[in-house]
């Protein structure tokens, strides 16, 4: 009986270790498995995201953007592909992602997260513009009321892998001119005369097209030409000592058109300025206009806020 039990307990030893060594065994092959999956995911294959950030040129989208100090809502972000040297924009025809702009300048909430391209000779391209347009191969395209702002970062090089620029700076600058409005009367009797301003029109085109090889802002291929009202309260009553705002527009820089002014007293006239014949995108125009006791209107143009111009004068 003793002799069977020892051999009994014999057995069980044996058994409890053969338990162990397979529980061993298991924890030996799973860790080598698990070692096995990393080696698969090396550290530097990893895909790398690009951070960005923006920044403002001094100038003035729906009301005119000073700053980004309030931050900004659905930029449209543009991306070439990826390339060493020269981006090819002709043939890009879709948004890569949206993104806002947060108060200092810094883009959160990318829609799509942008990575790196894994191979370290290929550099990352962008552009971006606001407010949201359609987009087709090498355009996009607006419709514009004239209280839109259109602001455009141009191409720029977000670096690759090996050497990335983070963050990439989105540098927006604007493609309109702002044309603002002023308008005084030169005494009380031509106040009476004339009566209320009751509106001011600005001539101007409204389908406008961005070429993205060129980042340059022209006309339709088929124009729309359209009178612009101006952002002003109206009626607007005419002051004797300090000049009344009558609003503003933006519109495609270049030759000055065609302003058109009604008033209480008096149905809409056709009127140009003198001394201002071009407008400068990224400027802000100050036209002020002057109604006379014989019926006419004196103009004068200034440039302020984004740069400085010379003054004109014009009459009716």
């Amino acid at each position: 009986m003793l002799k069977n039990a020892l051999t009994c307990l014999h057995v069980s030893d044996i058994c409890s270790n053969l338990i162990a060594m397979k529980k061993m065994l298991f924890a030996t092959v799973l860790m080598i498995v698990i070692a096995g999956c990393v080696k698969d995911l090396p550290y530097e294959d990893l895909p790398i995201p690009i951070q960005f950030d923006a920044g403002l040129s001094a100038v003035n989208t729906r009301a005119p953007i000073n700053n980004l100090t309030s931050g900004l809502t659905g930029i449209q972000i543009l991306r070439a592909t990826d390339h060493a040297t020269t981006p090819d924009w002709s043939v890009v025809a879709s948004v890569a992602s949206t993104a806002n702009i947060a108060a200092g300048g810094g883009v959160t909430g990318l829609s799509s997260a942008q990575y790196y391209n894994a191979n370290p000779a290929l550099n990352a391209w962008f552009m971006s513009f606001y407010p949201s347009g359609s987009v087709s191969a090498n355009k996009v395209a607006w419709t514009i009321t004239g209280q839109e702002d259109i602001i455009v970062a141009p191409s720029v090089s977000a670096g690759n892998k090996t050497t990335p620029v983070n963050p990439t700076v989105l540098a927006f600058g604007h493609k309109l001119t702002q044309l603002q409005f002023r308008v005084i009367a030169a005494s009380s009797t031509a106040v009476t005369q004339w009566g209320t301003v009751s509106s001011i029109k600005v001539n101007a085109d409204t389908a406008l097209e961005l070429t993205l090889s060129t980042n340059a802002l022209a006309a339709a291929s088929t124009p729309v030409n359209t009178d612009l009202t101006t952002s002003g309260t109206f009626p607007v009553t005419l002051p004797t000592v300090t000049a009344a705002d009558a609003g503003l527009v933006m519109v495609l820089p270049g030759a000055l058109n065609t302003i058109k002014v009604t008033t209480a007293n008096a149905p809409e006239q056709t009127v140009s300025i003198s001394g201002l014949t071009t407008t400068v995108a990224g400027s802000a125009h100050l036209i002020t206009l002057t109604f006379t006791e014989l019926g006419g209107i004196t103009f004068s143009a200034t440039l302020t806020d984004w740069a400085t111009g010379t003054a004109g004068t014009g009459s009716l």
